[in-house]
């Protein structure tokens, strides 16, 4: 019997967790265009998803709110759009500059040169020259973090460091120092090494912020305390809180 006939991608699904937020992102960096007559609303009215019109790739990209899934594929490379060589390569990291948009270096991979680029979410969407770099396989950079999935093995328990951060907000400043959170949670997500990196309310104490915060080993602890968004949120937060704040590590149990 004969394969039926497809006619290729009909969209691509993204999973989010805010979808103004990464609509936004992908309008802002890929040049996308929603697609608002095709809004995915529920019948009470409610927003679930975006579709967007995006330049070079077949079909449609669906940003779908589920910020369980968005969560648990973080650091995964799930898209990579092809660029013609080097130099159309060096544009768009100078296009990535302009916009303040963190993205890697460029990488030597194993045909041709890389460019990782990590969404609101940490999905990596990644550059890939269809030229041949050219260069040795020695020169290929294996060791790279930028490289597969971010944390491509699971850690051994014993390397992971997890921590509970504490912070008592002066009244009246709580949403200010919320905000500045909420901007140190996505920087830190995207940094190598993060596990994970949440923030909570204290149910019974509205002024409380805690944070738990686990890291594939001390090393990498330690450069996201020495990282220029910590670096900012201590000189912005040092005067809305209780300061500094308290620190708990964690022991890993079996």
């Amino acid at each position: 019997m004969n394969t039926p006939r497809h006619d290729g991608i009909h969209h691509i699904k993204l999973p989010v967790t805010d979808l103004e937020r990464s609509t936004e992102w992908y309008t802002t960096v890929l040049g996308a265009r929603r697609l608002t007559r095709l809004d995915h609303r529920r019948p009470d009215g409610t927003l679930f998803a975006v579709i967007l019109d995006v330049p070079g790739i077949a079909g449609r990209v669906e940003l779908r709110l589920d910020p369980a899934t968005a969560k648990s594929v973080s650091g995964y490379d799930f898209l990579t759009l092809a660029v013609a060589d080097k130099s159309a390569m060096d544009s768009w990291v100078t296009r990535l500059d302009s916009l303040g948009v963190h993205h890697s270096p460029l990488i030597v991979a194993l045909v041709g040169w890389l460019l990782v680029v990590p969404d609101p979410d940490n999905l990596r969407l990644r550059f890939y020259t269809s030229e041949p770099h050219g260069l040795a396989a020695s020169a290929v950079e294996f060791d790279s973090p930028w490289l597969g999935a971010g944390v491509t093995a699971e850690p051994d328990r014993h390397d992971i460091v997890s921590a509970i951060g504490r912070m008592t907000v002066l009244p009246g400043h709580e949403e200010e120092v919320l905000d500045l959170m909420h901007t140190v949670a996505d920087a830190t997500r995207q940094e190598d090494g993060c596990l994970a990196y949440q923030l909570h309310r204290a149910k019974e104490n509205p002024h409380a912020i805690v944070v738990y915060e686990s890291w594939a080993g001390p090393d990498a602890m330690a450069a996201h305390h020495r990282s220029a968004h910590m670096d900012l949120f201590k000189k912005s937060a040092s005067s809305l809180v209780e300061w500094p704040p308290q620190i708990e590590l964690l022991i890993p149990e079996a």
